[in-house]
């Protein structure tokens, strides 16, 4: 069985992914390019680490879930059995929770302005397909997301230059974002 240690020593992650582990003065992560970049594995899998490693609330959202099944919560779940921390983690049909107390939720934001709203003490908010978020969920968002020392982070395939998230963070890059395009 790997221990918690070997797991973290041992996970792989590409070279343009390491902005997922620079010190915490950036509130906001963003790593965008095409398909095939292992940007969202990267990701799922810096979470789970990071959460394993201390007790942290993580919301996974994007801006059209109608169900479980279109969130991130399988490529987590399976993140964990590669990255063998399978007696870390208590998946359920719905979260996924540390044995530390650090809980995954997973929320859609177009259609659920209230739920996304309610949310408090995020430490961490993926934001997976971010190209497809407006500026309206934004405008929610990122007020949500305001424990001290929190970050939003977003992986996402940019299909237009005027796509709100590219616009955001790529041609306007705010001083707190440290932005990083990932090519297969």
């Amino acid at each position: 069985m790997t221990t918690l240690q070997e797991a973290i020593a041992n996970a792989e992650f590409p070279a343009k992914a390491q902005i997922l582990f620079q010190p915490a003065s950036s509130r906001y992560r963003v790593m965008y390019g095409g398909r095939g970049g292992a940007k969202s594995w990267a990701a799922a899998r810096a979470l789970l680490i990071k959460a394993a490693q201390k007790p942290l609330r993580i919301l996974c959202a994007r801006e059209f879930q109608t169900s479980i099944k279109g969130s991130v919560h399988k490529l987590l779940s399976d993140q964990i059995v590669a990255l063998g921390l399978t007696s870390f983690y208590e998946i359920t049909q719905g979260a996924i929770r540390g044995v530390n107390g650090s809980e995954f939720a997973f929320v859609g934001l177009k259609n659920n302005v209230a739920n996304v709203k309610s949310y408090e003490g995020v430490d961490i908010c993926w934001v997976e397909e971010a190209n497809k978020v407006t500026e309206s969920s934004w405008e929610i968002l990122v007020p949500t997301i305001r424990k001290e020392g929190s970050e939003i982070w977003a992986s996402y395939n940019p299909e237009l230059e005027s796509d709100n998230t590219y616009v955001r963070f790529v041609l306007h890059t705010p001083k707190n974002a440290i932005v990083q395009k990932v090519s297969w």
